[in-house]
């Protein structure tokens, strides 16, 4: 079968490198602003990329809720029993508070689903390897971020900054390893499934 998901899960990930590019110049804006000192220009600069940086973010999560839909769009089309549906995934990671427990559950299940079957197995246990990884960076970034935003004394250069913009790197490649292994595990359940379904039309025209 044709998967929803394939092709924008690639357009995902190259939003997402496009952030880790970004974040590692703000890291290097840093680095320069506490050795040689920064002027108007610099800053403004930094403000800049800061901005795509928002941007790209903007963009991506949008991208990431569509994709999200259409993994689950797949999963139930080859197994109806699957039981998050496309909607619920959603509500998992969008709803606060609810969400907490909702994106731990939405690749929990699906690891446990692709270790069910001999052809995904390998990707569910990678799956289920990054999750927690994936969840504990989640908490941490948004505990760093939420710290900043609070602060009366801006300064885009001090060291805090720094340490944000290391665990959002480190945030966004975790959660490009989770799309490549989640595509991967579609994507042999899926020959898998194509499979059965041959052979269960052979079966039926004798």
């Amino acid at each position: 079968m044709k998967l929803r998901s394939n092709r924008l899960g690639s357009v995902l990930t190259k939003f997402l490198w496009a952030d880790i590019v970004l974040t590692s110049i703000l890291m290097i804006n840093v680095f320069i602003a506490q050795v040689v000192g920064v002027g108007d220009s610099f800053i403004n600069y930094d403000a800049v990329v800061a901005l795509v940086l928002g941007v790209n973010v903007l963009i991506y999560t949008i991208i990431y809720l569509v994709w999200l839909h259409k993994v689950h769009n797949d999963l139930r089309e080859m197994d109806s029993s699957y039981p998050i549906t496309p909607g619920g995934a959603l509500a998992r990671v969008m709803v606060p508070f609810y969400n907490l427990y909702g994106l731990w559950n939405v690749y929990a299940t699906m690891a446990t689903h692709f270790k069910e079957s001999a052809s995904s197995h390998e990707a569910g246990k990678k799956l289920a390897i990054y999750t927690p990884i994936y969840y504990f960076l989640y908490l941490i970034t948004g505990f760093m971020n939420s710290y900043i935003s609070f602060q009366s004394d801006y300064d885009p250069f001090s060291f805090i900054w720094l340490l944000t913009y290391i665990g959002d790197a480190a945030l966004v490649i975790s959660y490009i390893l989770i799309i490549k292994v989640v595509t991967t595990g579609l994507m042999n359940l899926s020959e898998q499934y194509m499979k059965s379904d041959n052979e269960d039309q052979a079966s039926s025209s004798f």
